[in-house]
């Protein structure tokens, strides 16, 4: 079983994946056909930014959201399946302080099992603190960015100048 990243990376059993890339990247990964061959779960948090996104034709997933990172752990743990795919959520790692922070290593160890039996792919659209936590249990890191950046939706400003003459500035002679 492989699945194609890019050309010369793919997910495949044994191996944890981490992948920064913006959601449109993810959702086109999960449209794939390929998908529908395996059995699939996706893990998000509170909210997911890529679900909404896919088509109405979209591959069969397992869907299941985790309010806190104790319930992540539990499913991490649970999982089956032969893909498992995590969204990360900023907003379940960024309370934890002080000894909590072993909570993330913690996952990352969950991830590192459940690579035995399975593919697993972390996915964040941004690599904050709690994710470059997780990326250090990851065999290979993906960064992918859009190739051009989005347009501005508000106008640049039109600036004067910067060099002006002495006539410009009011510094006319007079004499």
């Amino acid at each position: 079983m492989e699945l194609s990243l890019d050309p010369g990376v793919t997910l495949e059993p044994g191996r944890c994946t981490a992948l920064i890339a913006p959601p449109g990247y993810l959702v086109d990964l999960l449209a794939q056909p390929e998908i529908d061959r395996f059995a699939a779960l996706y893990l998000y948090g509170v909210s997911s930014r890529v679900l909404h996104r896919l088509p109405r034709q979209a591959p069969r997933l397992s869907t299941q959201s985790c309010m806190t990172v104790h319930q992540l752990l539990v499913s991490l743990r649970e999982a089956y399946q032969t893909i498992v795919i995590v969204e990360y959520d900023d907003g379940i790692f960024e309370p934890l302080e002080g000894e909590d922070r072993d909570v993330i290593f913690a996952v990352g160890r969950a991830l590192r099992e459940l690579v035995r039996s399975a593919a697993v792919l972390v996915w964040a659209p941004k690599a904050d603190r709690g994710f470059r936590a997780l990326l250090r249990t990851a065999d290979q890191v993906v960064w992918r960015y859009d190739e051009r950046p989005a347009a501005s939706a508000v106008p640049p400003r039109r600036r004067r100048p910067v060099q002006r003459t002495l006539a410009e500035a009011g510094w006319a002679g007079s004499s």
